[in-house]
């Protein structure tokens, strides 16, 4: 148990002392482009998966 204390305390220290952080602008920017290429990405998997709905509901029909 002792050693896992350590190691959390180890862990600790490694990212005050030794990580080099983002800037909290460069964050906010970072997130605004992830979430709208996210949205963008899924409003082009959804006209994707309509378009085969369609075409397969009209494909199916013919029988």
């Amino acid at each position: 148990m002792g050693n896992f204390v350590q190691y959390i305390k180890d862990s600790f220290e490694e990212l005050n002392t030794n990580m080099t952080w983002i800037s909290r602008e460069e964050a906010q920017k970072s997130t605004v482009v992830v979430a709208a290429f996210t949205i963008v990405f899924a409003l082009a998997v959804a006209g994707i998966d309509k378009v085969f709905q369609t075409g397969l509901d009209n494909f199916f029909k013919m029988f």
